[in-house]
């Protein structure tokens, strides 16, 4: 029987974030007698995937030093590709360094070398060094990537601008998993002692993008118009300690509710009366499409891409507008009753479908096998 063909994806870490949870989806789903994934991280630690893409058959390669530097990136990756391949394809998940991850790769005689847009990190102080630095790798990238990819025409014109041809390849969920269930629905409000409260949901990082001490404002004008509300967040970060002291110093920790390592998270989704999401800067956001398929209400800023909106569950608001007025739309939300269980239904096929991500995906990964 023949071996499936591997490729490398390249990423900073390996924790429960968007951009490693869309890689995960789509190994979970290819076909792996074809085709299997190996991960190289410059940090040697335990990431959240770790065992899972162990399971799945991929492999977890470490530089054997930390220590930041050209040198020791282009040393490191360098010997990943030559001990572990050969690589059929470089899959480069880091932004603007994409440029001398896929330099190193094409050195190393990598067919297929994709650099892959998430975001578009709009929060970032623009200083001088760091815009020449843009423009260097962004030259790099064009040089070397054989694939351009992006999650939204915002994050590709971020990232490659208007000189590239990139391609949108929208982070496809997996339909059946995001189904909404009243079982599921009743056991984790029943877990969380929800019963009969109404529940906002974040799920996110707890970074400066996610907009978090936004979402605690609003939280509080909803308590002003019922003690009934609860919020739930999912996720970690470095912002979670200060989120938490915040909820203190309003008085109202005891109705909030923090969560890690949430590998159900569909369950929670159900478990939801609205979703909300004021970030600062957004590429996709693929938890909308995951809170949309499970017919969840999601108020989101419009600093997040209206590629995401793909249903009539979805209202944006301005970051700009007041936690009042936030409040004030998600309190009418509650009184809306509508069938949660035929927006699977509607996504099936759609973009927004991993089938067809992996699809996509495997087309470009396999073309390496054809060029000479």
């Amino acid at each position: 029987m023949r071996k499936p063909v591997r490729v490398l994806h390249v990423f900073n870490f390996f924790d429960q974030g968007g951009i490693e949870n869309f890689v995960m989806n789509v190994y979970r789903n290819i076909d792996r007698s074809k085709i299997q994934f190996d991960f190289a991280f410059p940090m040697n630690k335990k990431g959240y995937f770790d065992d899972e893409a162990k399971a799945l058959g991929g492999n977890i390669y470490f530089f054997d030093s930390e220590k930041k530097s050209f040198w020791n990136y282009y040393r490191n990756l360098k010997r990943i590709i030559e001990e572990h391949g050969p690589y059929v394809a470089v899959h480069s998940h880091i932004y603007y360094f994409s440029g001398y991850v896929l330099y190193i790769a094409k050195k190393c005689g990598v067919k297929i070398r994709i650099s892959h847009s998430h975001e578009t990190q709009k929060g970032r102080k623009q200083t001088f060094i760091r815009k020449v630095y843009e423009s260097v790798m962004r030259k790099m990238i064009k040089a070397n990537a054989t694939d351009w990819l992006c999650c939204s025409d915002k994050a590709g014109d971020y990232v490659f601008g208007k000189s590239i041809p990139y391609q949108v390849l929208y982070n496809g969920i997996d339909l059946n998993r995001f189904k909404f269930r009243q079982d599921c629905r009743d056991a984790i409000r029943k877990e969380l002692g929800l019963q009969d409260k109404k529940v906002i949901l974040n799920v996110g990082r707890f970074a400066e993008q996610k907009n978090h001490p936004f979402i605690l404002k609003i939280f509080k004008h909803l308590l002003e118009v019922s003690e009934n509300y609860r919020l739930v967040m999912i996720g970690g970060g470095p912002l979670e300690d200060s989120i938490r002291e915040k909820c203190k110093e309003y008085g109202f920790y005891d109705k909030c509710t923090f969560l890690h390592n949430i590998q159900n998270t569909e369950d929670y989704y159900c478990a939801a009366d609205a979703f909300i999401l004021p970030s600062l800067y957004e590429g996709m956001g693929i938890v909308l499409i995951e809170a949309q398929a499970t017919g969840l209400q999601t108020v989101i800023s419009d600093k997040v891409t209206r590629e995401v909106d793909v249903t009539d569950l979805t209202y944006y608001l301005s970051i700009d507008n007041t936690e009042k007025e936030w409040a004030s739309l998600i309190d009418n939300l509650m009184l809306n009753q509508y069938n949660r269980t035929r927006y699977t239904e509607k996504l099936l096929g759609s973009a927004f479908d991993i089938k067809r991500t992996v699809k996509d995906l495997s087309e470009i990964y396999l073309r390496g096998e054809r060029i000479e």
